[in-house]
């Protein structure tokens, strides 16, 4: 049972409930509405006096009873709270797409307020370990920024895609935080300053991350999908058909040990053992979760699990809450599919000649034909496929697919179209049997696709294509020509393996040629006998994979490299002027909205003195001008709208490019090109700009 509950009354948005103590004592409520309003609900606040009242009327702020309003004007894209600085009161930090506003909701004022680009999708403020004091983390269009107490930019790096979570913890054990980011690209980084500790990917974007105990940390997916990783490896994960919304630990069953909390579009919350997964409480709210938060609500000096729903109800409860038993309805359901089970199994001892698929074996292939990476199965002697169903992440949609010939037949093929290059796992249940039997005996296989699968290994072209001659990327990797080998024998699929010649004028060298089967674009890798690589390539994406599985693969710590891709400088040189213009036109659209605003003000004075004077000549002619100057007004922000998306486009197409740039090289090397690429871009100088993307 709740052991509180109430409802504030007001639509609360999605993603946006945080709770803090404003006044360095007591717990309150604060979330974000689709109108643009952040409200504050404070269960103990102290009524304020009359005077006082007057006095917060001009301010931001204002107090109704237990409850606050606090105008932001723009839609609320990110919502945290927390302590910058000596003071004990928590700040509310509020992101949009153009700016990150600190308040302070006891003084009723600004802390500061910050002009942010790339936008403020997610925020949080945490202890990271190379930044000595508290500082906010904000994520924003294909960026990570660092701001101080006085909202003061400390640190920034360039991201693959848009920053949809962000979290803290310490991933290698040294005792310090390291950053913990998800994106809309399927990516999960840990980070520490520009270094890259440990990257992943999933099947979706990632809309939420949090931190474990035992340097675990659990995510969910955009698809319903939640997990758990300890140490880099998968414990494990599994789907729902709902959104999930949140996700955070509380101690649900008073055992000591915090439960992972997630909550779901649908009103459904759940809480589960972080190592299995296991459901250990859950309920059902009557609309979609908004938020869950750990605070003391009740001032019990023990903090409580308290659950936000979009149409405003609060519940509260504590640790150590009853379980909830199961319903008749679904132990029956359980039961059923146990009995089930077990006829089936008892079915399949019972039949007579299940001793014939004893000692049969199932051929097992991967292989590149026709456009695609295919796993391929052929039956043993006098046996068929009847059937096969293959899981693997972000291959098929929905991640599973069932094949059924319409005749079972001795092999089959099925084709597999990663859309990433990074090896995938592959799980296949293969029904054989003889014609027309019932019974069928199941092969349950694992394989690993790898990680260049949708690479198919081509004769040289005669004659090489032109855009190859002056595309591609050369580093220096010092290793020996056998272990490039090797890396490249597990990285793609091939009828036999690749071996380096040892005589002769071709000795210790290696030059393999590929075409994508997704684009049928072609590419030539190449290395020497003391360890010189060079990518032909004009895609920019495939050299830096190349690059970056090479370096993991030979645990090179630091690799610079020499890159030339004309198509793509011209890409982001014409993006860099593209944002120097709209930044000009936003400046000047600035102005004349203040401008505009100027005289709304005087027309609205002039207005309210034909009012007083009876003047109904003078207030018909001051209407008419006000209502003009409103539709100019809105035409305006319309224009600036429009205006600010092609900005954001633009910043995206410059961070993306910054980061393929950096995924040319390997750790400082990678680092001093995403350094040199920011100073160009805020100087605004192509020529800095293109040397960076060359040289690194």
């Amino acid at each position: 049972m709740a052991e509180f509950s109430l409802n504030i009354q007001k639509h609360i948005k999605a993603g946006l409930v945080v709770s803090g103590k404003f006044d360095g004592s007591h717990a309150c409520l604060a979330a974000a509405t689709p109108g643009g309003t952040i409200l504050v609900h404070s269960p103990h606040r102290q009524p304020s006096i009359n005077l006082n009242d007057h006095k917060q009327s001009s301010k931001r702020l204002s107090w109704s009873g237990e409850l606050a309003e606090l105008q932001i004007g723009t839609e609320v894209k990110s919502l945290c709270v927390g302590r910058l600085g000596e003071d004990e009161r928590d700040i509310l930090l509020v992101g949009t797409i153009s700016h990150v506003l600190a308040y302070h909701i006891e003084d009723n004022a600004d802390v500061f307020y910050k002009e942010m680009s790339d936008g403020a999708n997610c925020m949080i403020v945490a202890k990271v370990g190379w930044v000595p004091n508290y500082v906010v983390v904000v994520g924003g269009n294909c960026s990570v920024t660092l701001l101080d107490a006085q909202g003061t930019e400390i640190f920034w790096t360039v991201m693959g895609g848009i920053v949809t979570s962000l979290a803290v913890f310490d991933f290698d054990g040294d005792g310090e935080n390291e950053l913990l980011s998800g994106t809309t690209d399927f990516e999960i980084r840990v980070q520490k300053e520009d270094t890259t500790l440990w990257e992943t990917k999933e099947t979706g974007g990632i809309v939420a991350l949090t931190e474990l105990p035992h340097r675990q940390f659990a995510y969910a997916i955009e698809n319903g999908t939640i997990g758990v990783y300890a140490a880099g490896q998968r414990l494990w994960r599994l789907k729902s058909k709902h959104k999930i919304v949140s996700i955070g630990t509380f101690d649900i069953n008073g055992d000591g040990v915090p439960e992972l909390v997630t909550g779901y579009s649908s009103g459904k919350l759940d809480a589960r053992t972080f190592s299995t997964g296991e459901v250990m409480f859950k309920i059902q709210l009557l609309s979609g979760v908004a938020g869950i938060v750990e605070a003391d609500y009740r001032r019990t000096g023990k903090p409580d699990l308290v659950i936000v729903s979009t149409n405003g109800e609060v519940r509260g409860y504590s640790a150590g809450s009853a379980m909830q038993t199961p319903e008749p309805g679904e132990m029956i359901r359980d039961l059923l599919a146990k009995k089930q089970a077990l006829q089936m199994e008892l079915r399949q001892r019972a039949a007579t000649g299940s001793s014939m698929y004893y000692g049969s074996r199932l051929a097992v292939s991967l292989m590149t034909n026709r456009s695609a990476a295919r796993i391929a199965f052929a039956a043993g002697p006098g046996l068929l496929v009847h059937c096969a169903i293959v899981f693997a992440e972000g291959v098929f949609e929905g991640e599973t697919l069932v094949t059924h010939p319409n005749r079972p037949q001795g092999e089959l093929e099925i084709a597999l179209y990663p859309t990433k290059n990074d090896p995938v796992d592959i799980f296949v249940k293969v029904y054989v049997g003889p014609p027309s039997t019932d019974l069928l005996q199941v092969f349950e296989i694992t394989r690993q696709l790898p990680r260049f699968c949708m690479y198919e290994f081509i004769p040289k072209p005669q004659p090489i294509p032109e855009e190859l001659l002056s595309n591609g990327v050369v580093a220096e990797v010092a290793e020996r020509p056998q272990r490039i080998a090797i890396w490249l024998n597990q990285s793609l699929i091939l009828s036999e393996e690749l071996e380096v010649p040892e005589g002769g004028s071709d000795a210790g060298c290696i030059e393999v040629w590929l075409r994508g089967m997704r684009d049928d674009k072609v590419h030539c890798f190449k290395s020497n006998n003391s360890g010189k690589v060079t990518i032909q390539t004009n895609d920019e994406t495939f050299a830096g994979d190349i690059i970056q599985s090479l370096a993991m693969y030979l645990g090179v710590r630091e690799l610079s490299s020499e890159a030339t891709f004309p198509a793509e400088e011209s890409k982001m040189l014409e993006a860099l002027e593209r944002v120097k213009g709209l930044k000009e036109v936003d400046a000047r659209l600035q102005a004349e909205a203040a401008g505009g605003s100027t005289l709304l003000k005087n027309i609205v004075v002039r207005l309210e003195d034909a009012r007083i004077l009876e003047n109904i000549d003078d207030m018909r002619k001051r209407l008419m001008q006000l209502k003009n100057i409103n539709g100019d007004l809105i035409r305006e922000h319309e224009i600036r709208v429009n205006s600010h998306r092609e900005l954001a486009a633009s910043l995206k197409e410059l961070n993306v490019g910054v980061q393929r740039a950096a995924r040319l090289r390997v750790g400082k090397a990678a680092s001093n090109a995403v350094a040199r690429c920011r100073a160009a871009i805020q100087d605004e100088n192509p020529k800095a700009l293109a040397l960076a993307i060359r040289h690194g």
